[in-house]
Parts: C-alpha cells; sequence; structure tokens
C-alpha cells in the first residue's frame, strides 16, 4: 500500500513539473498575449453598424437618422504620462459629418469639435495596445416633405481633422576620421531603415554621407498613413486651419495647406543641428515641403562643436528627431432613402 501510494505520489509530482516547464516556456516567448506593434496610423474611424442604415423608408412625417462615428487612436502620441498629451486633441481638432441635402437630411449638428467634447485619446501602448477611443454621434430627421424623388442615395462623408507627431530615436556613427582605413573602428557611416515610428507620418530612412569635419544626414519622410497632410506650422497654429478643414464652415484648403511637416527638433548627441538644415520652404520656418507623398531635408553635424572635437575616433551616439503636423482623414457611406407613397 505504501509502495502504491509512493508510485502515485510521484507520478503527481512528474506531471507538476512538466506543467511547470511547459508554463515557464511560453512566459519566455511572450506567452499567449500578442506583442505590440506600432502601426502606420494616428487617429482611424469607422462607422457604427447601422448607424447609418444603408436603406431608410420615408412616410409623411419624416423619419428619424442617427450617424455614429468611432474614433481610436492607432499611432502613439500622445502617451498616458505625458503631461501635454491628456488635454491634447480636446484643444485640437475636429468631426465633421457633410455629403447629403441638409433640406433633406436634417441633423442637429454636423461637427464635433473636440474642444466641446470630453476627447481622451491617448496613444496605444503595450498596456493598452488598441489606444484610446471616443464615439461620436450625430441625430437628425429625414424630411419626407422635402423629399421630391422617390429614391435618394446620398454619400455620408466624415472628416476627421487633427494634429499629430511623430518622434524617431536611431544609433548613428559619428567619425572624426571617415577615410581612415586602418584605425580600428566601433561603427561606420552609412545608410538606416527605420521601423514604423506609430504615426500617419514617417521617418523612412537616414542616410549620411561623410565630408571634412562634418556629417551630412540625410532625413527621408513619407506620408504612410491613409490620409493627407494639411499643416506644416507648429499645433499652437492648428486653430487657424481647424475651420478651413471644416467642409461645413465655407472653408477651402488650398493647394499650399498640404502636404508640408514642421520639423520641431533634430539633435546628435545632444547638439542641436536644425539651423544646418536644408532645404526648408522658408529658411526661418522650419517646414519640409512633400512631393507625392514624400520628401527629404539633409541637416549637417559640425564636428567642431565642442561635444565632437576632441574625439579621436568614431562613436556612436543618438539622433533624435521630432515632426508636427496637421492630417487630415475621410470614410464614406452610400445610404438609400426610399419615399413611401399612398400608391405604394
Amino acid at each position: 500500500m505504501i509502495k502504491k501510494t509512493r508510485i502515485i505520489f510521484e507520478a503527481l509530482s512528474l506531471f507538476l513539473l512538466l506543467i511547470v516547464i511547459i508554463g515557464c516556456g511560453e512566459n519566455s516567448s511572450g506567452g499567449s498575449g500578442d506583442e505590440f506593434k506600432k502601426s502606420n496610423e494616428g487617429l482611424t474611424m469607422e462607422f457604427v453598424e447601422n448607424f447609418p442604415r444603408d436603406s431608410y423608408i420615408v412616410e409623411d412625417d419624416g423619419e428619424h437618422i442617427s450617424i455614429m462615428v468611432d474614433i481610436r487612436n492607432e499611432g502613439i502620441y500622445p502617451a498616458e504620462n505625458d503631461k501635454d498629451g491628456k488635454g491634447f486633441f480636446k484643444r485640437n481638432g475636429g468631426l465633421f459629418i457633410s455629403g447629403f441635402d441638409d433640406a433633406i437630411i436634417d441633423m442637429d449638428s454636423k461637427a464635433k469639435k473636440f474642444s466641446e467634447k470630453d476627447v481622451y485619446l491617448t496613444g496605444a501602448s503595450s498596456i493598452n495596445p488598441r489606444g484610446g477611443f471616443y464615439s461620436a454621434k450625430f441625430d437628425g430627421k429625414i424630411a419626407a416633405g422635402n423629399l421630391l424623388v422617390d429614391r435618394y442615395e446620398p454619400t455620408i462623408l466624415a472628416t476627421l481633422c487633427y494634429p499629430y507627431l511623430t518622434t524617431a530615436s536611431l544609433t548613428v556613427c559619428v567619425d572624426p576620421k571617415p577615410f581612415e582605413q586602418r584605425q580600428e573602428k566601433v561603427c561606420e557611416i552609412g545608410s538606416k531603415t527605420l521601423p514604423e515610428q506609430g504615426a500617419p507620418v514617417a521617418i523612412t530612412r537616414i542616410d549620411q554621407e561623410a565630408s571634412t569635419k562634418k556629417i551630412h544626414f540625410k532625413i527621408s519622410i513619407e506620408n504612410v498613413g491613409g490620409g493627407d497632410i494639411i499643416l506644416g506650422e507648429k499645433l499652437e497654429g492648428f486653430n487657424k486651419i481647424i475651420g478651413k478643414c471644416d467642409p461645413l464652415g465655407g472653408g477651402i484648403l488650398d493647394r499650399k495647406d498640404f502636404d508640408k511637416v514642421y520639423m520641431e527638433s533634430i539633435t546628435v548627441g545632444g547638439e542641436d543641428i536644425l539651423g544646418d538644415c536644408r532645404p526648408f520652404v522658408d529658411e526661418s520656418d522650419n517646414i519640409i515641403r512633400l512631393f507625392d507623398g514624400e520628401g527629404s531635408v539633409i541637416c549637417t553635424l559640425d564636428l567642431e562643436k565642442p561635444k565632437f572635437k576632441d574625439i579621436g575616433s568614431a562613436i556612436t551616439t543618438p539622433l533624435n528627431i521630432e515632426l508636427r503636423y496637421g492630417y487630415r482623414s475621410t470614410i464614406s457611406k452610400q445610404i438609400e432613402i426610399l419615399k413611401l407613397t399612398s400608391t405604394g
């Protein structure tokens, strides 16, 4: 009996040990949870199913209509602990609906300015991989008396305008003697392709070239989101353009309002080199122009700067870049409105 009990105990111990080993193996690879990955988006949106419905049948007393749009921040800005970020979208941005005859579809409101709402769209992170969320609702009525056709098929357009930020950090090589071949070096000057940065505008590539006492960085920028860049100035100025982005306010975006990105800062090893970047649209505004969704700027590091003046061989050091811009996204849905007449 004792021997049998010992066999059972040993078998149970072995079984528990196998469970622990399997569990540790799962934990070492991240377990069953998905690893957080940065996206190529900022704010994204979609119509809530059946808001609006695909089809409406309208009688003489009209028909209620609701439009709901879910907005999610799939980018990484602003971070949860960002002092400036908590009320960031509350101060800037808005959602607008349009595309239909106001006499037929009479909405109570066609704009949701984030400044008037409690909008806390914090960026996505490993703790919150889906990002902040906000749902906007518009209510109205379909006026049967103004529906002068049996079938009306408008396209509901939702336009989202908001400011956003792209940051990129990488390690680069700074070599005071790039043409010296006999010296043992920890790095070489070259090119790097950057991964996704959790924003709709990305710094895709950094190319380095060396000359006497200078290193040149070509920064390639691309619109990788599904919308339009609509602003290239500091965020304080974004409210100047939000009215023009609103299709209801009579404002019209000019060609000059598109494809401009504001370079907020660029440092190499903590040294500010923003003043040595070219070309900008205007030398005093730090704005980079994009063509067909792509653009670039060349920034030069002078090795006579105090931090690098006395280094005798190649070193690796951080390169940090910050871009600011406005962004516009749109989605659409066509609906059908049928007028119910006395003859059917």
